[in-house]
């Protein structure tokens, strides 16, 4: 072990005495941050909830990527407009300090001066950087996941007062597995080091190809759990007797509460880019089994999550990497019949302010699902845009047929979850949350135990119908009468649709056998 490592293990055991009477608050104070991945979602929401946690919380040092013709101080600014951080004044704010480099650059490609202030300064690290393109190439996956990770654990041993580094993973990273998942790291079956070196050579990757890379991959699903699995792999071979924490989430949905209800960023990827197409009544159809477990955690769950853990390693003595799973099965289930239900109540009582269709979420699988797909989904966005790309109609950029890409693209990784039950241990994560002083309990709290699921729904629908699209955060009695004037229209279209099915019947066949036809057609139509 480094002498770092040791210095660390010493630190934490000092600390250890008054780590019941030590609040998140009085640990954060005074302490300087180092985040990468502060651009995103969860990275955002993180960065507010760091704001919060005490007032005299040090600099937050936010990575960010060198873009062409976008100043990177600039891209926070934009950030800190948002609505996220409306209740800091500007004091706060200029605690946020961008520093521009590369995840996957070696000292994140930082100039010297940059670099020796950080590793003097930073007592945190959180790292949430990572490609979560299910569909990534392996190489890609490999060098942002893995050398990524590898790179700010190179960064941690160097920083001279480390006071807890926290890594943001997947509870997926072990869904290769059946059974209860516990809160460990499971062995990968190649070795990280080996990966690392496999990455940078580029004749090997010539004549890469699919079928090598499900032979890579074995039994994960796709690259994303792959390489997270690797990176946890990295860190418990690196960073023994330092303070390190593993948070797990599973999938991220918006706010619970804090910073504000129904946050849910950008909502263009995930299952929540689903929620915003169900809102407009684009995707009409998920694909599931009506039992099994849709595991959704909402974002301030998770970002109290891992708060709470840079306090719990940075006051303990840790051997090896303190690992939690973010999740809510194991203590209030959801089911995906459950989900759907609670979607289709949510958006009558909360209609958007206008939409395609009526919006209604029917649970589907196997050929039902794909041609349910292609008839309700990619068919209606192809007549809509077939003349906007004659015509130039002039309709906004995130058409629906984007939409339908970005679903349909990403929607087999969600259908391996949605078809298997994966249950996921909680012990140490309850145990943690167990310990969370008197005064910080609430504030902190991520046991999802308590989360009524349908009031979560709500709030995440209202959330994109008020973030995303800008549109009214207030219900009104012109919401509901929209609702209530398509919902005759919906029953009206399959009125239409058999009356259409019924004269093109009868222009082929006697009226007796073109009404038997038409009638077989439309009921197939209207159960599919």
């Amino acid at each position: 072990m480094s002498q770092h490592g040791s210095q660390n293990g010493n630190l934490n055991t000092k600390h250890t005495q008054n780590s019941d009477q030590m609040t998140i608050g009085d640990f954060f104070a005074y302490k300087n941050v180092f985040i990468t991945g502060g651009t995103g979602f969860l990275g955002t929401v993180l960065i507010e909830a760091l704001l919060g946690t005490s007032p005299d919380i040090g600099k937050i040092y936010v990575l960010v990527r060198s873009k062409k013709n976008i100043d990177p101080q600039e891209r926070i600014k934009r950030i800190l407009q948002k609505q996220l951080f409306e209740k800091h004044d500007d004091n706060t704010l200029k605690k946020i300090v961008p520093v521009v480099g590369e995840i996957g650059e070696a000292n994140f490609g930082f100039t010297n001066d940059l670099f020796t202030e950080l590793i003097d300064k930073v007592h945190v690290i959180y790292h949430i950087a990572a490609t979560i393109k299910f569909s990534s190439p392996l190489r890609t996956a490999i060098k942002t996941n893995v050398t990524g990770t590898m790179h700010t654990i190179e960064f941690a041993k160097k920083v001279k007062n480390l006071a807890a580094y926290v890594y943001y993973s997947t509870a997926f990273c072990n869904s290769n597995n059946r059974g209860l998942i516990l809160e460990r790291v499971y062995k990968s079956k190649f070795d990280p080091y080996d990966m690392l070196k496999w990455a940078e050579d580029d004749n090997a990757w010539l004549d890469f190809n699919e079928d090598k890379c499900k032979a890579t991959i074995m039994d994960h699903p796709n690259t994303y759990t792959f390489t997270k699995n690797l990176a946890e792999n990295l860190l418990m071979a690196e960073m023994k007797n330092m303070p390190v924490a593993i948070v797990r989430p599973s999938v991220v949905y918006g706010t619970w509460e804090r910073p504000l209800p129904g946050w849910v960023g950008n909502a263009n990827s995930g299952h929540l880019g689903f929620m915003a197409g169900f809102v407009k009544g684009v995707f009409r159809a998920m694909r599931g089994s009506q039992t099994a477990i849709i595991d959704v955690i909402p974002c301030d769950y998770v970002i109290n999550s891992s708060l709470v853990m840079a306090w719990y390693v940075a006051t303990r003595h840790i051997e090896q990497p303190e690992v939690i799973h973010c999740t809510a099965g194991e203590v209030n289930p959801m089911t995906c019949g459950q989900f759907c239900d609670y979607l289709n109540d949510s958006v009558k009582r909360h209609p958007p302010d206008n939409f395609v269709w009526k919006p209604i979420a029917r649970l589907r699988s196997g050929w039902r699902y794909n041609l349910s797909f292609y008839l309700f989904h990619l068919l209606p966005a192809m007549i809509v845009l077939i003349p906007e790309k004659l015509f130039s109609l002039g309709m906004p950029h995130h058409t629906l047929f984007d939409y339908m890409h970005v679903f349909k693209k990403g929607s087999g990784f969600f259908d391996y979850f949605l078809h298997n039950d994966f249950r996921y241990d909680m012990k140490n994560a309850l145990r943690i949350n167990s310990v969370i002083p008197e005064k910080d309990r609430l504030r902190y709290n991520f046991d999802a135990s308590q989360c009524n699921w349908s009031e979560f729904i709500d709030r995440i629908i209202i959330g994109i119908r008020r973030f995303y699209f800008k549109e009214a955060v207030v219900t009104t009695s012109w919401h509901r009468n929209y609702w209530k004037f398509y919902n005759v229209l919906y029953y009206a279209g399959y009125v239409f649709l058999f009356i259409i099915l019924l004269v093109l019947m009868t222009s082929w066949f006697q009226l007796n056998i073109a009404f038997t036809i038409t009638a077989i057609i439309w009921g197939f139509l209207v159960w599919l």
